[in-house]
């Protein structure tokens, strides 16, 4: 696991975000994370629209490490 200042999390925010108009506050804080190696989207809702933008933020993210737990109890709508 990453140390808390590589990690970016939504977790259990029980949001429901279907935009990228939706998301796109969420995930400002992630845009400016050079050197993120951990992102956590556990318990929210996520729409087709809004995945696309995370997907293409995270496209940008080269320190990133895979983790399966990631999307645990991830919704998408």
């Amino acid at each position: 696991m990453a140390s808390n200042n590589k990690v970016f999390s939504l977790e259990g925010k029980s949001l429901k975000l279907d935009t990228a108009a939706d998301v796109e506050p969420h995930i400002k804080a992630l845009r400016a994370m050079e050197d993120v190696e951990e992102v956590r989207f556990l318990g929210n809702t996520l729409g087709v629209e809004a995945c696309k933008v995370i997907g293409e933020v995270l496209e940008t993210k080269k320190t990133l490490q895979v983790s399966l737990r990631t999307w645990e109890l991830l919704y998408v709508s």
